[in-house]
């Protein structure tokens, strides 16, 4: 799935967003300060897990968007 990572340069706030068409991206706001003032991130190649696993291949958080790394 095209799942997309972004940074607001207002607030700071990293997030996911499941993005299907690219002008999708001029409509996202910040989930955390409602800003549209957002930059897309590079993101590594991600590799689906079991059900029992984490989204999140380099820690337990469950989402790589709360990861502290």
């Amino acid at each position: 799935m095209p799942v997309f990572d972004f940074k607001c340069k207002d607030c700071g706030e990293k997030f996911e967003k499941l993005i299907f068409k690219e002008e999708e991206i001029k409509n996202i706001t910040c989930p955390k300060c409602g800003s549209k003032n957002i930059e897309k991130l590079l993101s590594g190649f991600r590799i689906g897990g079991t059900e029992n696993s984490s989204s999140c291949s380099v820690c337990s958080s469950g989402s790589c968007s709360s990861c502290s790394l």
